[in-house]
């Protein structure tokens, strides 16, 4: 059974309590567990900085409006920047999710991935908490935030691994390791989220450049190619 975490406000130097009021005998917290309590916090650090921005969201107001104290906080995140990762990582794996879930069961490779980067062309850069907190970095876009975030290789990789049946060697072209591959769509996605590709955004061309440059460098058997950019 995980261990229940709550961490009570420190009292200050007049011995008056500085925590808000509160029910006796209800620990700061609630008595979550430590998962538990990671998702409070990063709950309330998404409503604080939606609703504050991310320079007026400290840590103690963070944990403040998720009802934990200041030492709780940093035990689970140690410094902002971590805070600032772990919501990050957190809403990839919600737009992974939600790309999984538009898909018909039997979709294959190339489907999927295909989705899933238009979505990163078209919605991932305009989602309000990303745009918000790529201000924070110092390129100050979308793309520079995402690929600082932990994991997303392995996440990527965890993708092709699930979809392709272990068959990989049928799939991607021969000599194509997947690990490669899983980088080769991280900067693919990093690129469109740049906003470097002409008329990206739009879903279709989104599409028609995925299946045309992207999927053809990594499969054995992709799409067609069409044309991707419509004369002006």
């Amino acid at each position: 059974m995980a261990e229940a975490d709550s961490e009570p406000f420190a009292p200050s130097a007049s011995g008056r309590s500085t925590s808000p009021a509160r029910r006796r005998g209800r620990p700061v917290g609630g008595g979550n567990t430590s998962d538990q309590a990671r998702t409070v916090l990063m709950d309330a650090a998404e409503r604080s900085i939606l609703r504050r921005g991310f320079q007026a969201s400290t840590m103690e107001l963070v944990a403040l409006e998720a009802g934990y104290s200041r030492a709780a906080i940093y035990r689970h995140f140690p410094s902002r920047r971590l805070l600032l990762e772990a919501l990050v990582e957190r809403k990839t794996r919600r737009h992974q999710t939600e790309i999984s879930a538009r898909l018909t069961e039997n979709a294959s490779l190339a489907d999927l991935l295909t989705e899933g980067l238009v979505i990163v062309a078209t919605e991932l850069i305009h989602d309000p908490l990303l745009r918000t907190l790529s201000e924070q970095t110092d390129e100050g876009t979308v793309a520079h935030l995402v690929a600082g975030a932990a994991r997303i290789p392995e996440q990527v990789e965890q993708l092709i691994a699930a979809t392709d049946g272990g068959e990989s060697e049928k799939i991607f072209r021969p000599g194509v390791e997947a690990g490669d591959v899983g980088q080769f769509l991280i900067t693919a996605a990093l690129t469109m989220l740049l906003g470097v590709i002409p008329g990206i955004e739009d879903p279709e061309t989104a599409r028609r450049y995925v299946r045309t440059f992207v999927l053809p460098a990594i499969l054995a058997d992709p799409p067609a190619p069409q044309q991707v950019f419509r004369p002006r």
